[in-house]
């Protein structure tokens, strides 16, 4: 047994198997009993590269034994790191987590992780995701890295050396054109299509999805068609931003399908008696329950698939529409702006605001002039 000196710390190296084994002295643990980590390798100097690395670890202050690995990294972050987070935000992260990085990085102890690992990581993603999903893998893995260097269990973060690629380019939004749009009202006039008036509603108010899907009967005034949205569908209940907390004049097609859904929700009421959930929700589920996002994206597949317009639209892409029928008809992109609750014509970005704004009727009255009667009119323009 070789009894070696590291630093100020002695340490024995031992043959052990088909290898050698060296312990180092730490002094005691709390409990009385020998602090002698333990380090194993082919080779004497192997061993003693492997004690030394430990030695240099602490004086650092980094303490994560070297079994500790990416997956342990990572898990540790999502269990403790995103604490008051949305649960939508949660299970997009864990689906990261879990489909690709753990799948290919998992293993990698991090002390051994390197920049190069990173960059094929998300170079290999890239060559098959969008750039969006390229960003959020870094985003993840570059956040679960920091904070195991804040506990002291990595000397430093090689995710925020890499800069993530560009991914595929993904799906562009699309819009309906008139007779699209036209035709989708048409159907969801209908006394059987349940959202119906959520899909008339957000196609000719520009009301995001989220908003529409916390909208309350208290923020509705259908005598005075006017809708005023408050909250939305994110971590916290408030608008994307200041300017989306806003009131909105409605096109009279927009007043009818409401009214109506509001007397179809009041015998769903009644037929659920005590199993009604009262939310007040202007769309709800027949318990009076919210709908999940992926449930008005399947229901509005369903709608669109039933009227010939295919099985690949998506909610936003109502809002979408909106702002493609106000564009074609020379509404003023001020003005559209100001409709949909941008902050201002460039970005939607900016910081909220409580306070409501002025009713907002330019939108409505187009809306009234496009569809009078739920159908398209002669000589208006394509979208």
């Amino acid at each position: 047994m070789a009894k070696i000196l590291i630093g100020q710390y002695e340490a024995s190296i031992y043959p052990e198997g088909n290898g050698y084994t060296g312990a180092i002295s730490l002094g005691f643990h709390p409990d009385g009993s020998r602090n002698r980590p333990k380090r194993k390798g082919k080779t004497e100097k192997i061993v003693k590269q492997k004690l030394i690395k430990l030695v240099e670890d602490l004086e650092k202050g980094i303490k994560s034994q070297d079994g500790y690995t990416v997956t342990q990294c990572v898990n540790d972050f999502l269990d403790y790191g995103l604490k008051g987070r949305s649960e939508n935000t949660l299970r997009i992260y864990r689906s990261i987590a879990s489909n690709q990085i753990i799948p290919r990085i998992g293993r990698i102890k991090l002390k051994q992780l390197n920049a190069e690992h990173v960059e094929r990581l998300l170079g290999k993603l890239a060559e098959t995701h969008s750039t969006e999903t390229v960003k959020r893998t870094h985003n993840l893995l570059a956040r679960a890295i920091r904070r195991a260097e804040r506990h002291d269990f990595v000397g430093r973060n090689v995710a925020a050396l890499v800069d993530p690629p560009e991914g595929q380019t993904g799906r562009p939004s699309k819009s309906l054109t008139l007779a699209q749009a036209a035709r989708l009202i048409e159907f969801c006039q209908q006394p059987p299509i349940r959202l119906g008036a959520y899909v008339i509603l957000c196609l000719m108010s520009g009301i995001r999805t989220e908003e529409a899907r916390t909208l309350r009967w208290a923020d509705v005034d259908l005598d005075k068609a006017t809708v005023y949205v408050l909250r939305a569908a994110r971590h916290g209940g408030d608008t994307k931003t200041r300017k989306s907390r806003r009131g909105l004049s409605i096109a009279k097609l927009a007043v009818s399908a409401l009214t109506a859904h509001k007397v179809r929700q009041a015998e769903e009421r009644l037929a659920a008696g005590d199993a009604w959930q009262n939310n007040d929700l202007v769309f709800c589920r027949e318990d009076g329950s919210p709908y999940a996002s992926w449930q008005i994206c399947r229901e509005l597949v369903k709608i669109t698939k039933a009227v010939g317009l295919g099985d690949e639209w998506v909610p936003r892409e109502l809002r979408h529409t909106f702002v493609s029928l106000l564009s074609d008809h020379d509404v003023p992109i001020e003005k559209i702006a100001d409709l949909v609750g941008h902050a201002n014509t460039h970005t939607t970005e900016t910081v909220y605001r409580h306070l409501l704004k002025p009713v907002i009727t330019g939108g409505a009255e187009v809306m009234d002039e496009i569809f009078p009667n739920g159908s398209e009119t002669t000589g208006s323009k394509s979208a």
